[in-house]
């Protein structure tokens, strides 16, 4: 994940260059190698999550604490929603699939604080 890359990339590890199909797009992503001298400073070990924080991925941070034996407080259940879809016009939504955990995701039922939102649309009959 993104803290591994990360804390590779502190501990000298460089991402080499990935080559593409003909689409344009990368082939795969490449294997981390740490590097067999490579020390994850302290201040390296800041930086792996202070870009953790800056991704957003404060549940990453939260469960770290937690394994650590020291858990962030519990405040409550974080309740909004951030994933939208917009149309125009033009478009008529037909069924809207929206996805509600109980919990605070991820969690054993939801493997990722990404829930799935859906939609079908028809094109807006013209007048």
């Amino acid at each position: 994940g993104s803290e591994f890359r990360t804390a590779a990339k502190e501990m000298g590890w460089t991402e080499p260059e990935v080559d593409e199909n003909e689409e344009g797009k990368a082939k795969e992503k490449p294997r981390i190698f740490l590097p067999p001298d490579g020390l994850l400073s302290l201040q390296g070990f800041v930086n792996v999550y202070h870009a953790e924080l800056l991704g957003g991925k404060f549940w990453g941070i939260n469960y770290d604490l937690s394994v650590m034996g020291d858990p962030l407080p519990q405040v409550g259940t974080f309740e909004a929603r951030y994933d939208r879809m917009y149309c125009t016009t033009k478009l008529v939504p037909t069924a809207v699939v929206d996805t509600v955990s109980t919990a605070s995701c991820p969690n054993d039922i939801e493997p990722s604080d990404h829930l799935p939102v859906a939609a079908s649309f028809k094109i807006a009959e013209l007048n």
